[in-house]
C-alpha cells in the first residue's frame, strides 16, 4: 500500500519540489493549498488551506508524513510573522491531534530565538514547537533556494537585463550558500523517509559572496552590466523607487540584513549535490525574461494560480 504524504503548498515552490520527489518514490500526495490545480497534476488530491483546527486535523488524518512548507515572506494586510507563527502552531497541533506518522517542517538556515529579524525569530519559534510536539519529526533548513521563478535570482536577472548598472548593497562581500530547488526537494523527501528526529540544513556545495553570485547570474544570462558597490541605504533607496512602478517589495530591509549577517550560509557539511553555477548556466537564457512579482503571486490577482507543478 502506498505511503500517504500531506503537504502544504504542493502547487507552490518548495512544496511542489518535495511533492515531485515523494511521488517519484511511490508516495501518494494530498495538498492543502489555496491555488488551482496545475495542468497534468490531477494525480495530487487537494483541499483548501483553512486555518481552522477541526478542518486541519481532518485533512491530516491518516497521513504517514506531513510536510509543512507554510510561511510568509512579507507582512501584508494585517498578517505578519506573528500570524505565520500562530498558523504554524495550529498546523503542528493539528498534526498531533491527527496522529500523523511523521512531521517534516521546512524552516530556514540559522533561525534563532535571539534574532532581531522577525523572519528568522519567527521561524525559530515554530522550530521549537515542532521539537516539543512529541511526534517523530525533522526540521529542514534551506539557505537560498535556486530554481525556476525563484524570487531573488530571477529578479536579479531581470534587473541585469534591463539596467546598465546594478548597485550591490554595501559592496556585496557577504557570503551565501545557494542550493538548487531539486536538491531541496530531495533533502525534504529524505527527511520524510528517515526514522530519526533530524535538524538538517539544505545547502549547496559552494559558498560565494553576493557580488560573485550577481556576477555569475550575469554570465549565465550573457548580459554585460556594470556591477558596482553602493552604500546599503542608497541601494535600498534606489530599489524603493523602482518598487513604486513594480508594485512589489523587491528586497525588504530585513532580507538585506539577513544577507549581510550571512544567515544564508550553513554551518554543517552540505547535503546538496547539484552545482548551482551549473544550474544557472544551463537555465540562464530563461532567467529574468519577466519580473516575478511576489506580492501579486501571493496576495494579488495571481494568488490562486499555481506557481509550479508537483
Amino acid at each position: 500500500m502506498a505511503r500517504r504524504a500531506v503537504i502544504t503548498g504542493a502547487f507552490s515552490y518548495i512544496g511542489a519540489a518535495a511533492a515531485r520527489e515523494l511521488r517519484r518514490r511511490g508516495w501518494t500526495v494530498h495538498t492543502l493549498t489555496n491555488r488551482r490545480t496545475p495542468p497534468h497534476s490531477r494525480h495530487v488530491t487537494f483541499a483548501k488551506l483553512l486555518f481552522h483546527p477541526d478542518h486541519l486535523a481532518a485533512e491530516l488524518r491518516g497521513a504517514d508524513v506531513f510536510v509543512n512548507t507554510y510561511w510568509i515572506r512579507l507582512p501584508h494586510a494585517g498578517d505578519d510573522f506573528h500570524t505565520a507563527v500562530r498558523n504554524n502552531r495550529m498546523l503542528v497541533d493539528a498534526a498531533v491531534r491527527a496522529r500523523v506518522g511523521r512531521l517534516v517542517h521546512v524552516s530556514v538556515s540559522n533561525a534563532s530565538l535571539d534574532s532581531r529579524l522577525g523572519y528568522y525569530r519567527g521561524k525559530a519559534e515554530v522550530d521549537a514547537a515542532v521539537r516539543a510536539c512529541g511526534l517523530p519529526h525533522a526540521i529542514v533548513r534551506p539557505t537560498l533556494v535556486v530554481g525556476p521563478a525563484d524570487v531573488l535570482t530571477s529578479n536579479i536577472a531581470w534587473f541585469l537585463r534591463r539596467f546598465p548598472v546594478f548597485p550591490v548593497p554595501d559592496g556585496g562581500g557577504y557570503r551565501l550558500q545557494p542550493v538548487t530547488l531539486d536538491d531541496t526537494g530531495r533533502i525534504v523527501a529524505d527527511a520524510a523517509e528517515s526514522s530519526a528526529d533530524l535538524d538538517v540544513d539544505a545547502a549547496g556545495q559552494d559558498i560565494v559572496t553576493f557580488r560573485e553570485y550577481v556576477e555569475l547570474v550575469a554570465r549565465a544570462c550573457h548580459v554585460k552590466c556594470a556591477i558596482i558597490g553602493a552604500p546599503g541605504r542608497l541601494a535600498l533607496a534606489g530599489i524603493r523607487l523602482v518598487e513604486l512602478f513594480l508594485g512589489d517589495t523587491v528586497l525588504a530591509r530585513e532580507e538585506l540584513a539577513g544577507l549581510e549577517q550571512e544567515l544564508l550560509v550553513s554551518r554543517a557539511p552540505p547535503l546538496g549535490t547539484e552545482r548551482v553555477d551549473a544550474w544557472l548556466l544551463a537555465h540562464g537564457a530563461a532567467l529574468g525574461r519577466s519580473y516575478v512579482n511576489d506580492r501579486r503571486r501571493h496576495f494579488g490577482d495571481l494568488a490562486s494560480q499555481p506557481i509550479a507543478s508537483p
